[in-house]
């Protein structure tokens, strides 16, 4: 179909709000299939499949089909990956409300370590699903990884989140659009920025691993 001009721009405009609310929907979907804890990570990686595919300029990529892909072969690997950020971000949250009372020196150093090692795994979380899909690497090497990038950039790391938490705390004003857009939104911020990232950080032995 020959769309020009504003009627062209307004077509376009519309059909990727409808591909983010599809893509958030079978997010949705895929999440209760996998029985709620164990589909939040496999779902997850699913979306980020696709919005990485957008980003490199595959814009007619079919989405369910590249979703269920994603979903079905990297199932158990990201709920593996995926329940040890989990049980890392439990320790930190026990050590953050349990072991950092008192005014002590030695409570107030041991308090700020934490902070800071919480920091970088928020950061590390938000590498961890845009790797994935990116590379192929051994197991452990994706939270290597994802830590290693949301290290060498902590300012950077810090402004995605920033903005992200941004577009959270702007869309849970209006339910329906949350509800819709929040994770499908998210995520393609997040492809973005790390794939820009990781595309300037990559090695020749690292393009090599790229996920097709």
């Amino acid at each position: 179909m020959n769309i020009k001009g504003v009627s062209g721009y307004i077509y376009r405009i519309t059909e990727l709000v409808m591909q983010f609310a599809y893509l958030q929907l079978l997010w949705i979907i895929f999440v209760i299939i996998g029985l709620g804890a164990f589909g939040i990570f496999p779902s997850t990686a699913a979306m980020f499949s696709v919005v990485r595919k957008w980003i490199m300029g595959e814009v007619d990529v079919p989405v369910f089909k590249t979703f269920w892909k994603t979903y079905k072969t990297e199932f158990i690997k990201v709920n593996g990956l995926g329940w040890i950020l989990v049980a890392i971000g439990w320790l930190l949250y026990i050590d953050l409300h349990f072991f950092t009372f008192g005014e002590s020196m030695g409570s107030s150093i041991f308090k700020i370590v934490t902070l800071l090692i919480t920091y970088f795994y928020v950061t590390t979380c938000i590498y961890f699903f845009p790797i994935f899909v990116h590379n192929h690497y051994r197991f452990f090497d994706y939270i290597k990884y994802s830590f290693l990038f949301s290290a060498a950039s902590p300012l950077k790391s810090a402004g995605i989140f920033i903005i992200s938490y941004a577009i959270y705390y702007l869309l849970m004003k209006v339910p329906v659009l949350f509800l819709f857009f929040c994770g499908s939104t998210i995520s393609y911020i997040w492809m973005w920025y790390v794939y820009r990232s990781i595309t300037s950080f990559h090695s020749p032995k690292h393009e090599q691993s790229d996920k097709k």
